[in-house]
């Protein structure tokens, strides 16, 4: 997006050093050698401004925020709570405020700057001529004031930013490059399609390694069309070498032949996108009806389906399958997997999240000898030994080395190990899902709202009347912008006054100094006032973050089950940024320039009161044309915020599965689905940037009649108005021309940013989990002597129903504590 947003810049700046050219000759024209002096002051404010850009934007992205989205918050709110984590955010957020305070202190700078340029640059321009001894002349003075005031905008304004975000896409490019120069992922296994019959995989001499600690391997020959188990301790590297033979890992040395066109392969913890079941099971393919439909059986998947009502494995489920159980997610994983119809399939401990009844009907119908996969070559990872004496070979993993175990050693092995066959049924997951709650299932995962309407004030006043200051930093940041505007006003009068005296009294220090004090007091106060500015506006932003993070630490598991990762992202970052960044910029600007606008209407009004009745017309169709474009400009922002979230969400869950998408071989589907949302948040992004040009072309229009009405008038009343009075309010009339559209265009930035505090101020509403919760009561937490029961148990449920989403059951799970449970009575022993 930085470098989208520096070329429509760019491309505005290439006129202007012509323009710089021909206005510098004609100032040096009128004014001489005391030009030059103002030529310097220029030169060092437009350096000033480059230099603080520069570094603004390098201390920004070296500092940048980091947003974990892979971290579960169910671990978190259940091992260390929520005040932990907020604690952490917040020490986190303080030290990322330091880095924004100081890029604030650069960008205040740069504003103030750009608003006394004017009064520094005649101070230096008409001071030499004073001190030189010439005399100051309406005529000269408004002529080069003129000149001035036609640079200063594109000179003070659009130069620097365009500058800046050079600087910010730079930056952005440099980032985007360290990881496009990122080494390929090399693949030293060799592919020998065909070329050996008796042999799908074969190991020799091999040593693989993610970094310095390699896993060896001695010797391993699967042959084709087998079943082979692999078991051994946890940590033995059982997933590493499946990662081995996918090519995730490096091969140091030795030899890993693959006799096979296509592998499919099932991981040990299941990878599940947000998008329908279907979809999670054909990533992509083709689909085919019969094969689908045993697949389905095989897995008993087809309950499930049928469970699910009409809608059927068109649901739609979230990211990482938050909506389903473990053993559901398992089965669609091993569903993905059979569906593919490879040579080889990798199977890592696909039956760890079922029942043993349901383990030993998916291994006898879809991995053992008379299953779906019979004739194919099979390498199944399991802790479930008793399977294993229906496998063709067996190898065994300790700390890495692999060693095939012979016939003889079966039957001790499966003796010694095999707990799991014996366990009780009833300690297993059932995943049962009844009718009723099919409906609120479907709905679990939402779509996410945009709102329509302008923001409401509740949410401009969190934003500007935020803890300590409240409406004391609100009128105090008021007031330095009116003293601010009233003593830039003052001194360009005071100018006018200087240049309707004689020689002799212009040569009065008095004036002199006036104006010189007039001119510092305007620089002073600007800086304070900009400073004070993005003060408020930064508490503001830290005010609404952290009550965005108390809303999401503190409400039920259900938000983050119906909310993808990217969605929450989407907010917790970019829409943070645009309150830490451009809104105190957009902001600013408006109220800057508003207050110069007024000021300018204000003196040229005072001028010749027939301007006046010339804004009786303009006014009201300025605000129409504004309100007309705003209706469109805010809701396309809100859509440019909602169709990025999903661009987030897709490259969370794509990295999540990378392993199983090189697998399947389905980076292009996921690159082209990727390209497809970027599409579409680029089309919204260029609809509301071309609409903005739009909206500022009408605004220059309207303000060159009001600078071509000033200007009869100035000649019709020629003989009543006094001519520096006159070219006072002209020269007022062409800075217009600059301000009027730029401020009206900062305003309408500033209420389309504003679209981000109304999404941040969304999460800061949610309900907290304990106002959610009406049987806390039900909870019973206790010694196992107090109750009579054993202490071997740690968990007892009694007539235990529990729900994500009210009024609807989703299943009886004694596997793992649902954290989510609305209605449970625990014995915590």
């Amino acid at each position: 997006m930085s470098i989208l947003l520096v070329l429509p810049l760019i491309m505005a700046q290439i006129a202007q050093p012509l323009l710089i050219r021909q206005i510098v000759l004609c100032i040096e024209d009128q004014s001489g050698l005391p030009s030059y002096a103002g030529y310097l002051c220029g030169l060092a404010l437009f350096t000033s401004c480059i230099v603080q850009a520069i570094v603004s934007e390098q201390i920004f992205f070296r500092n940048g925020r980091t947003v974990d989205s892979s971290v579960d918050t169910k671990i978190l709110k259940c091992i260390i709570g929520g005040k932990a984590i907020e604690q952490r955010v917040r020490e986190t957020r303080q030290r990322e405020l330091s880095n924004i305070y100081k890029v604030s202190c650069l960008r205040a700078l740069n504003v103030a700057f750009a608003f006394t340029s004017l009064p520094l640059i005649s101070l230096a321009t008409f001071g030499g001529s004073w001190l030189l001894g010439q005399t100051l002349l309406p005529e000269n003075i408004f002529t080069t004031v003129g000149f001035f005031v036609m640079v200063r905008v594109p000179v003070t304004i659009w130069l620097p930013s365009a500058i800046e975000k050079f600087s910010e896409a730079r930056v952005s490019a440099r980032r985007i490059d360290q990881f496009m120069q990122l080494d390929t992922l090399s693949n030293k296994r060799e592919k020998m399609e065909n070329k050996n019959e008796d042999h799908a995989i074969i190991i020799e001499d091999a040593s693989f390694s993610w970094t310095d600690t390699p896993l060896f391997s001695r010797n391993l020959k699967v042959r084709n069309g087998t079943l082979a188990g692999v078991k051994g301790p946890i940590g033995a590297g059982k997933s590493t070498l499946l990662a081995a033979i996918l090519n995730e890992i490096n091969l140091v040395s030795g030899k890993l032949q693959l006799h096979v066109k296509s592998i499919s392969y099932a991981p040990q913890s299941a990878w599940i996108f947000a998008d329908t079941i279907r979809a999670n099971i054909l990533l992509g393919k083709p689909m085919n009806d019969e094969r689908y439909k045993n697949v389905i059986k095989a897995c008993c998947l087809d309950t499930d389906l049928e469970n699910f009502g009409e809608v059927g494995d068109l649901l739609i489920i979230g990211d990482k399958g938050v909506s389903l159980s473990g053993g559901q997610r398992a089965r669609i994983s091993l569903a993905r997997a059979l569906y593919a119809d490879a040579d080889l399939y990798l199977l890592d401990d696909p039956l760890a999240a079922v029942d043993p009844k349901v383990a030993k009907h998916i291994f006898d119908q879809c991995i053992g000898p008379r299953s779906l996969l019979r004739g194919k070559t099979r390498i199944l990872v399991t802790h479930q030994t008793h399977f294993l004496v229906e496998t063709d070979q067996i190898y065994l993993m300790t700390n890495g080395q692999i060693e095939e175990l012979h016939m003889e050693q079966i039957p001790t092995m499966v003796l010694s190990n095999d707990t799991s066959g014996t366990e009780s049924s009833d300690n297993k997951e059932t995943d049962w899902v009844p009718n009723s709650a099919i409906a609120d299932m479907n709905s679990i995962i939402k779509n996410e709202i945009s709102v329509e309407g302008a923001i409401g004030w509740r949410i401009w006043l969190k934003l500007l009347t935020a803890p300590h200051l409240r409406w004391f930093g609100l009128f105090q940041m008021i007031i330095f912008m009116l003293i601010n505007e009233a003593v830039y006003d003052f001194s360009n009068v005071w100018l006018a006054m200087w240049s309707d005296k004689d020689y002799r009294e212009q040569r009065l220090s008095f004036y002199a100094y006036i104006y010189l004090g007039a001119v510092g007091s305007t620089l002073i106060v600007a800086i304070i006032r900009v400073g004070f500015a993005y003060y408020i506006m930064l508490r503001g932003s830290t005010y609404l973050h952290n009550r965005m993070l108390k809303g999401m630490l503190y409400t039920s598991l259900r938000f983050f089950e119906s909310n993808p990762n990217g969605r929450i992202l989407n907010r917790a970052s970019k829409d943070q940024q645009v309150l830490d960044q451009s809104l105190p910029v957009a902001l600013i600007d408006t109220m800057q320039y508003l207050l110069m606008i007024i000021g300018s209407i204000t003196i040229i009004g005072r001028t010749n009161l027939w301007v006046l009745l010339i804004l009786i017309p303009l006014i009201p169709s300025v605000l129409w044309l504004r309100q007309f474009y705003m209706r469109s400009s805010r809701q396309l922002k809100r859509l440019e915020s909602v169709t990025r979230s999903p661009i987030y969400t897709l490259f969370s869950s794509s990295f999540d599965g990378l392993t199983s998408i090189r697998a399947f071989n389905v980076q292009d589907d996921f690159l082209n689905m990727f390209m497809d949302r970027i599409d579409t948040n680029s089309r919204a992004y260029f609809i509301l940037s071309t609409s903005a040009y739009w909206f500022g072309l009408r605004l220059d229009v309207m303000v060159s009649f009001l600078t071509l009405i000033t200007a009869l008038l100035a000649v019709f009343f020629r003989h009543q108005i006094l001519p520096s009075a006159a070219a006072l309010s002209f020269i007022y009339c062409i800075s217009l021309t600059g301000l009027f559209p730029w401020a009206m265009r900062q305003s309408a930035e500033a209420e389309n940013s504003m679209t981000s505090a109304e999404r941040i101020h969304e999460y800061s509403q949610l309900v907290p989990e304990s106002q959610q919760n009406s049987n806390e009561n039900h909870v019973l937490i206790q010694p196992a002597e107090d109750c009579g029961l054993s202490k071997r148990n740690a968990v007892t449920f009694l007539t235990h129903s529990c729900s994500i989403i009210s009024e609807s059951v989703i299943g009886r799970t004694f596997v793992q504590t649902p954290f989510d449970a609305a209605y449970r009575t625990l014995l915590i022993l």
